[in-house]
């Protein structure tokens, strides 16, 4: 990898500052050239601790400097104009998740990628933690037997350091929960199970942003998933994988691994590590996101297709908005109305 290859960073809210920054600062193959910003006073503070020698408030501004690649760190809403823009002027592209607010949008990126000769990826770190790689080899070898179930819980009282309010305006961020840790999830389970057969979604929206939503899913291969996300609770944030001859759970965001085999009373708990790295403390998130950089830059330079490509990550987008327009009132445990599971077929089953 070719040292200095200059980076933009569009956008210097929270994500940029907590965690795409301190990764790319840890990196040897990166400088980080520009940083882009409507709050100049912002970027201008994060560009002094960083040694970032432009700022801009305009990103438009980027195709006429000497840019390699741009990380778009946006609101939701921005991901697909910005996006767009910088892809149809040959910039290669890493976007923050989710990488749009519709199939639509994605075609269109997609569109401006090919026509710019650009590559396109989308944030999406946890296919970098090496318990969820185990997990993706323990169903693809076949370790656990035939797949039965999937129970995915995501929730933490919502702490996120905020530099704006995007989060809680639905036609700045497209929804709430469940467009924000529900894009880890689905690009997850469609990654894990592939293609989905029926699905039925509930949300606590209210015509608003949804902090509470759960999911259920059926997929062709006959596996079933339960997803339960939420920004008021602290949930159980693993992924419980069953199977007819064990059951694996995983750390959503901690290198965690927990195997139980059918025919042992024995139950393996430890960390994933590489092959070639057997020893591995925890991994951080900096760790995550710095994974996913290095990965971006090695699939702008060897031709193949990022780990979070915007085909693939189009995928989510599609079940997302398909739940969205079919979303049914979330059952609080403290309300009489019950409503029995409508499933919907999946969008092209």
């Amino acid at each position: 990898m070719a040292q200095g290859v200059k980076v933009a960073v569009v956008g210097c809210g929270a994500v940029a500052e907590h965690r795409h920054l301190p990764a790319l600062a840890q990196g040897k193959d990166c400088q980080i050239a520009v940083l882009v910003d409507c709050n100049r006073t912002r970027a201008e503070q994060l560009a002094a601790q960083y040694s970032v020698p432009t700022v801009l408030t305009e990103y438009r501004d980027l195709r006429d400097l000497d840019i390699d690649i741009a990380i778009v760190a946006l609101p939701n809403y921005l991901h697909a104009p910005v996006s767009i823009e910088l892809l149809s002027a040959g910039i290669d592209i890493l976007v923050e998740k989710p990488m749009a607010l519709s199939v639509a949008e994605c075609d269109r990126m997609l569109q401006a990628a090919q026509d710019g000769g650009a590559v396109l990826a989308v944030a999406l770190p946890r296919r970098f933690l090496y318990a969820n790689r185990f997990a993706k080899w323990a169903i693809d070898s076949g370790l656990l037997g035939r797949l039965i179930s999937v129970d995915m819980q995501d929730g933490v009282v919502f702490q996120w350091p905020l530099a704006s309010d995007f989060f809680f305006c639905k036609d700045k961020a497209g929804g709430g929960v469940f467009i924000d840790n529900g894009s880890h999830a689905v690009s997850h389970l469609l990654w894990w199970l592939g293609k989905v057969r029926s699905f039925a979604y509930y949300d606590d929206s209210c015509g608003g942003v949804e902090a509470e939503c759960k999911l259920s899913l059926e997929f062709r291969s006959g596996a079933v998933a339960s997803v339960e996300l939420s920004r008021l609770r602290n949930l159980r944030n693993t992924t419980i994988v069953r199977g007819e001859r064990g059951e694996l759970e995983v750390g959503l965001w901690t290198n965690s691994v927990s195997l139980r085999l059918a025919d042992s009373d024995i139950v393996i708990h430890g960390q994933g590590a590489l092959g070639d790295r057997p020893v591995v403390s925890e991994q951080t998130q900096i760790d995550l996101v710095a994974a996913e950089h290095e990965d971006f830059l090695t699939a702008i330079k060897t031709g193949r297709q990022p780990v979070g490509s915007g085909a693939e990550a189009k995928g989510a987008i599609a079940l997302i908005e398909a739940c969205y327009k079919t979303r049914r009132p979330l059952v609080h445990p403290w309300e009489d109305t019950v409503c029995e599971p409508t499933r919907v077929l999946a969008y092209g089953a």
